[in-house]
């Protein structure tokens, strides 16, 4: 054998040539096979990044439009808050005198009744009083009849009698 890397000789030639086109032919064949699918899959894989992509923009769009939304709204939320609890405690204010004139009216109506109830005894108390003055004056009227009587005895009746409505007289 010889020391040269390469010879260059009508055999090594035509195994280059062989080869080249052997080379030429897989590459022809892989192109007609491979290359169309590879490249439909490509086409694809490009569209759908660039769907991904409008998608991801309009959803950027629509957060940004959301979150001005939710700012303008936050804004607003401190004055719909102060005008809730302004409105309860109107609600608050108009109940609580409601409650207190309901119980002024009860307290009235107590009132109102108790004072009846003492108008009614009073006017029993009085009967009784009448009852008891008529028996009174009966029993002295039995004992003047019964006795024959002077005047002291007379005025001594009498002043017993008063002694005896002295007692009672602050019923009236």
């Amino acid at each position: 054998m010889s020391s040269k890397i390469i010879e260059f000789s009508m055999q090594t030639g035509w195994e280059w040539f062989v080869q080249l086109l052997a080379l030429f032919l897989i590459i022809a064949i892989l192109a007609k096979l491979l290359f169309k699918p590879v490249s439909e899959f490509l086409e694809k894989r490009q569209a759908m990044i660039a769907a991904e992509v409008n998608d991801a923009t309009n959803a950027k769009k629509d957060a940004e439009g959301l979150k001005k939304d939710y700012q303008g709204k936050l804004v607003n939320i401190e004055a719909e808050a102060t005008e809730i609890l302004k409105e309860a405690r109107a609600k608050a204010i108009a109940r609580e005198e409601e409650i207190i004139n309901e119980a002024k009216n009860e307290a009235e109506a107590i009132k109102a009744k108790a004072f009846k109830d003492i108008e009614l005894e009073k006017e029993r108390v009085q009967a009784e009083m009448k009852q008891e003055m008529i028996e009174v004056a009966t029993l002295m009227a039995s004992k003047f009849v019964a006795e024959s009587m002077n005047a002291d005895k007379q005025n001594a009746l009498v002043d017993e009698l008063i002694k005896e409505m002295g007692d009672v007289q602050w019923l009236r």
